[in-house]
């Protein structure tokens, strides 16, 4: 074997000065060497590398050194305990080895001839994760449905519109070239994620629905307006559109609210509707009967996208992709396009499934072998564990905001999800001052680092308890450290 493309000795040496590296940097970061946020200014990598490519190679000594010299400073750090914005993109150990052996061999496995293991281990872990949470027994791979690890949970809600839209042509038997297509009216709630409305957008899906929210007071949050909704769906109908995919969330990103799936579910049932649920976030609490409990209505799902780079610690990729018929997926994605290469006695002959037809892409990463790490190193009983301590966490931080009478809290916590803002009278001047606060926190990142959102017009501060690393010590300096800040207002 020729060593100088792949010398398994340097393989060993540099790999293990790079693990060492990143573990070092770990621990930098838990001791909060590092702010959050670098303070770098755009073009800051650009000017410290040449315009064009070097032609002789260089040692991985000095790679390694102008990777942690040059390009980790510019990391902004989501494994830091004062990491509270957005949502999480949580990673572990186990899953951090296993991308060694997802990089390593190369595999493509766009079929399952291209590397059975890799797709057989992913048929694994998506039933795994059926039983695991809860999900219904439709969506095991033996039944009619079936999961798989998309690449984000946006390529998921995209393909979940563009088989929903091949559903209903294939319902009212009509092509693409016919003008009922122009009528198609997808939904999603006024809270959802952004990826709702560019998934239809990509599908040229001209009519598109927002559905409303209300405060509910019983869970003390903003979910969708069952009443609403009927009423927009039926005015929709009697003027000759044509409604055909309707997604909704569980734990929305601003206030990780719960739509009633049940009641959509419903709905979606009646009118002949494709019926997705995003439960990016919250979905892997369904691990917690608390939570899963909550999700009453899974059944009458069309798809469901639940990202394990978020509550749980796969790291990216981690977005599990589920659907009730993958029949119906595989033929919406092409599987009968003729291509002679494709052609094997294993996809024609025996019971398996190319997850070439499971997306756009053709080339899948071996994104099973992380999650089954993840899942083999911590048990179910880990799984829940790591998202529980996030919880506690959060709930003190809580306590922390009702104890201000300056603060309160905006919607009821979840998930390690509070959101809270600083009171005034006045809505107006209200907004401006959290607006403030956000900015000022946002300057000295290594403290922490917040996103604030907006909800009918209230601007709120959000934080998000996303790391295990992050303690109950962290948030009671974080709050601390919010109150200095709120003296200059």
């Amino acid at each position: 074997m020729s060593k100088k493309f792949l010398n398994t000795e340097i393989l060993v040496e540099a790999g293990t000065k790079m693990l060492q590296m990143v573990s070092n940097k770990f621990e930098e970061i838990e001791q909060l060497k590092f702010p959050v946020v670098p303070k770098v200014q755009p073009g800051f990598l650009r000017q410290q590398f040449s315009e064009k490519p070097p032609l002789e190679p260089e040692s991985l000594d000095i790679i390694l050194q102008e990777t942690e010299k040059k390009i980790f400073p510019g990391l902004t750090l989501w494994s830091h305990p004062n990491f509270f914005a957005y949502y999480p993109s949580n990673i572990t150990h186990a899953s951090i080895i296993a991308e060694i052996f997802a990089s390593a061999f190369g595999t493509p496995g766009f079929q399952w001839l291209a590397s059975p293991a890799q797709t057989e281990l992913e048929n694994i872990v998506v039933d795994w994760m059926v039983y695991g949470l809860d999900l219904p027994s439709k969506f095991l791979m033996k039944n009619q449905g079936g999961g798989t690890i998309a690449g984000t949970v946006s390529d998921a809600i995209f393909i979940s519109v563009h088989v929903a839209k091949r559903r209903k042509m294939k319902q009212l038997n009509i092509n693409t070239d016919s003008a009922k297509v122009c009528k198609f009216v997808g939904y999603y709630v006024e809270s959802a994620h952004a990826c709702a409305t560019k998934a239809l957008h990509l599908k040229d899906i001209y009519y598109q629905k927002k559905l409303p929210i209300i405060f509910n007071e019983t869970l003390q949050n903003y979910i969708v307006d069952i009443e609403k909704t009927i009423e927009i769906i039926e005015q929709d109908i009697n003027e000759g559109l044509i409604p055909f995919w309707l997604s909704c969330s569980f734990g929305t990103t601003g206030t990780c609210a719960f739509d009633p799936l049940d009641q959509l579910g419903e709905i979606c049932k009646k009118y002949q509707i494709w019926f997705n649920v995003d439960a990016a976030y919250a979905g892997s609490s369904w691990i917690i009967n608390e939570y899963r409990e909550k999700a009453i209505g899974l059944e009458l799902a069309d798809s469901i996208e639940v990202n394990f780079a978020k509550l749980m610690m796969c790291g990216l990729t981690g977005s599990l992709f589920y659907v009730n018929d993958k029949n119906e997926l595989a033929e919406a994605m092409g599987n009968k396009i003729d291509f002679e290469i494709y052609k094997n006695k294993f996809t024609e002959n025996y019971d398996v499934w190319d997850y070439k037809d499971w997306q756009v892409a053709l080339g899948k990463r071996f994104n099973s072998i992380k999650m089954f790490w993840m899942i083999k190193s911590l048990g179910l009983n880990g799984m829940r564990e790591q998202i529980l301590q996030k919880i506690e966490v959060a709930k003190h931080f809580e306590q922390l905001v009702r104890s201000s009478n300056r603060f309160k809290i905006f919607t009821k916590p979840q998930l390690g999800l509070v959101t809270f803002l600083l009171v005034h009278e006045d809505l107006s001047t209200q907004n401006k001052l959290n607006r403030r606060l956000q900015e000022l926190i946002n300057e000295n990142t290594l403290l922490g680092f917040i996103s604030g959102s907006e909800i009918k017009g209230i601007f709120y501060l959000r934080v998000s308890i996303a790391n295990h690393t992050t303690t109950k010590e962290n948030v009671e300096h974080f709050w601390n450290h919010i109150l200095k800040l709120t003296e200059q207002l």
